[in-house]
């Protein structure tokens, strides 16, 4: 299989979260098969209130063909990555990481002798609440990120806050 543009931003999409990750002072590793629909677990190396190294969950996307409002990217999902984050039922807290990038791979980084500037930027959902779709009744979803989840530094450690263990209800 030859590297092509997607691989390329694929590739840039999970290092610019890698950078951010490593900003906040947090830990990102990826587990040896991708089979549970996540790309990274991000954890706290310590103790945050009583919870003993928080953790997160984050599946990456990176687009760089962005479509939205003034509030929401409106961002097309196979269902199947849909379903890995939707719903309720994870012992670990699970998000979308979307990383918009620009459509010309060589705009990607920007370095002078004062900074080094990655385009474009992340932004982060949760879809717990939202319900996970019945296999086989559609192929695409379109999520609604909040333009106003930047993903930052601060807001990679705020979404490692200690958070009750979710629970699958009784059926």
């Amino acid at each position: 299989m030859a590297y092509n543009k997607f691989n390329h931003q694929g590739y840039f999409g999970e290092s610019f979260v890698r950078v951010l990750v490593s900003a906040a002072g947090l830990i990102a590793g990826q587990q040896d098969v991708d089979h549970t629909g996540v790309d990274f677990s991000i954890d706290l190396p310590g103790v945050r209130g009583t919870a003993r190294f928080p953790k997160i969950e984050a599946q990456v996307k990176s687009w760089s063909a962005p479509k939205g409002n003034d509030l929401y990217w409106q961002y097309p999902m196979e269902v199947g990555n849909y379903n890995n984050l939707a719903g309720e039922g994870f012992s670990v807290p699970r998000y979308l990481f979307l990383i918009v990038v620009p459509d010309d791979v060589d705009q990607y980084a920007h370095v002078d002798e004062t900074a080094t500037r990655l385009s474009h930027c992340g932004y982060w959902a949760s879809l717990r609440n939202l319900p996970v779709i019945e296999d086989g009744s559609q192929k695409t979803i379109t999520v609604r990120v909040p333009k106003q989840n930047l993903l930052t530094v601060k807001a990679l450690r705020t979404l490692l806050q200690p958070v009750p263990i979710q629970r699958v209800p009784a059926s």
